[in-house]
């Protein structure tokens, strides 16, 4: 008679699902399975497992007869894996570590039901992208309750140090000690202007060029994707704004007007330019095109579970939104 061959890891005598009990006692049998080719000895490995050695060993009899081969080969030094033990244990190793992983993610999931997540942001973030990550997670976690706050792109590593918040977005370039950088954002600085201004025509923008025209500044520290290119700093300090405000939604109107143009990232302006409403182009500088905003956790602090599970997602989020 023809040998019949496994068709699984955890092959079945019958055809059909195997019932609960069954998958069980394989369960069973491949833990006992996995502790002797740990310990090298049916003895050590039914001691760790407080069960008895004969009905330990009656269980791996029963996988070898499954599968139709030897698993170890019986010495007199202990039970040595054969080529076919190698690989089952291999799976075997394997499928007790995503289960770990998925009963962690099960767990996080459960405990992610009600919580309290705080977020602190540059601006630019907060208009468009973060409302709708968190309109996406209340689908699923509608229990959860946030606070976001705006805030000068160097208070953020801070204010996540400090236990103030939960997750960041900052501009990035030498990472904050004690901070985690997640994932990142490509955020060149450039300049924003009504859709028939004279520089809207350009390809891209010289520091020269930008100088040329009133100037609309917002109020705060520079965003430090300035730390990377000293000469837009340079060019940055020498303008006199025609106007300065701390509201983003105040600065819009205003370049809509035509009163000036402004130096922003795309991110506080995607439905501007969706609409064809203003355009953005890039500077001419290399250096000031190497802009980034990373998502940022406090490295010595470990997130609560919604704010974890939250952190995944947004992360999810940045690896499918086009952001060119």
């Amino acid at each position: 008679m023809p040998r019949r061959h496994a068709r699984s890891i955890i092959p079945s005598s019958r055809p059909g699902p195997p019932s609960t009990a069954e998958s069980a006692m394989h369960a069973a049998a491949l833990a006992y399975f996995r502790e002797t080719a740990r310990r090298g000895s049916v003895r050590k490995a039914a001691s760790q497992l407080n069960v008895a050695a004969s009905a330990l060993n009656r269980q791996i009899l029963k996988l070898e007869a499954e599968f139709g081969t030897p698993l170890f080969e019986r010495q007199a030094s202990g039970m040595k894996l054969t080529a076919a033990g190698e690989l089952l244990l291999r799976h075997v190793t394997a499928t007790f570590h995503d289960f770990d992983r998925v009963r962690i993610a099960i767990d996080d999931l459960r405990e992610a039901r009600s919580g309290h997540v705080t977020i602190s942001a540059v601006d630019s973030l907060l208009i468009d992208f973060v409302p709708r990550a968190i309109d996406r997670f209340r689908t699923a976690f509608p229990a959860v309750v946030f606070t976001v706050l705006a805030v000068a792109p160097q208070e953020v590593p801070d204010q996540l140090i400090d236990g103030r918040a939960d997750i960041g977005f900052t501009f990035v370039g030498q990472i904050d000690k004690g901070t985690e950088l997640l994932a990142e954002i490509k955020a060149p600085l450039g300049v924003i202007m009504p859709f028939d201004h004279p520089l809207a025509a350009k390809a891209s923008i010289s520091f020269d060029e930008a100088k040329a025209y009133p100037f609309l500044a917002q109020a705060g520290p520079l965003p430090r994707s300035a730390d990377i290119d000293p000469d837009f700093a340079a060019f940055r300090a020498g303008l006199v704004p025609r106007l300065t405000s701390n509201s983003i939604q105040m600065l819009k109107r205003s370049i809509r007007l035509g009163m000036g143009i402004a130096f922003f990232t795309r991110l506080g302006f995607l439905e501007e330019l969706e609409l064809g409403e203003l355009v953005w182009r890039p500077f001419a500088s290399q250096a000031i095109n190497r802009g980034r905003i990373g998502l940022l956790t406090a490295s010595e602090r470990t997130l609560s579970a919604p704010a974890k599970q939250f952190a995944r997602q947004l992360c999810d989020d940045i690896a499918r939104t086009s952001w060119s």
